[in-house]
């Protein structure tokens, strides 16, 4: 976690999918970027209710508002959202505060805990990136929002892992791997977004996602 991180994997890129889709992701979770510069407690806080919000079940998370943050400690000197933001980007960091423990109890973030998430969503990427696109449809209704029902961000992230081994274990299953870009994209929305848009599932292409004026749901 320093200040000259740099990913240079071409196959998967955090920091190019925040350029290509800030404009989207920054307006659909507005709640987040607008806290940015906070501290990484209220960052985690912020995402939690915003997953939360992003669910495709209509349901109020477990924990209600005002809600006190949970301590977050590192360790390294990273000392807000913004500047993690800025090293590891947004999906890696909401990986990293939201598992492991509830958004409830303290947390201790660690350089082998980003590294380790970040691997993940390579290992996602190259199996997402080069699918054919598919028409199957999705249940939304899954592991990963039933522990997100239950207020248990951590247990959610845990099986939505476990949804993508299953993907992996069952290739041809084109309705499963949609659900899981979709799981997905409740926690991680810049990679999800990308895989999804190659998938024809989002409206966006990738000429005017990058413009700033207000088109498609593009917002400046």
């Amino acid at each position: 976690m320093s200040q000259d991180t740099l990913y240079i994997s071409p196959e998967y890129n955090p920091h190019s999918l925040q350029r290509d889709w800030g404009f989207v992701v920054s307006a659909e979770r507005r709640d987040v970027f607008e806290l940015m510069p906070e501290s990484l407690a209220t960052i985690r806080t912020a995402l939690y209710f915003s997953v939360h919000k992003a669910s495709p079940l209509d349901f109020s998370p477990p924990l209600s508002e005002p809600y006190r943050p949970a301590k977050v400690t590192t360790d390294e000197t990273v000392g807000n959202g913004a500047q993690l933001y800025h090293e590891v980007g947004f999906d890696i960091m909401s990986l990293a505060l939201l598992a492991d423990v509830p958004a409830h109890r303290p947390l201790h973030l660690t350089q082998n805990s980003l590294m380790g998430h970040w691997r993940w969503l390579r290992d996602v990427w190259r199996v997402g990136s080069s699918r054919p696109q598919c028409t199957a449809t999705m249940d939304t209704r899954n592991a990963v929002t039933k522990a997100l029902r239950n207020g248990k961000n951590n247990l959610a992230i845990a099986e939505l892992r476990n949804l993508f081994k299953k993907v992996q274990q069952n290739p041809d299953n084109a309705g499963l791997h949609i659900s899981f870009l979709n799981s997905l994209s409740l926690f991680c929305p810049f990679i999800a977004t990308e895989l999804l848009w190659r998938q024809g599932r989002i409206k966006q292409d990738p000429i005017s996602r990058s413009r700033t004026k207000d088109k498609e749901g593009i917002v400046e």
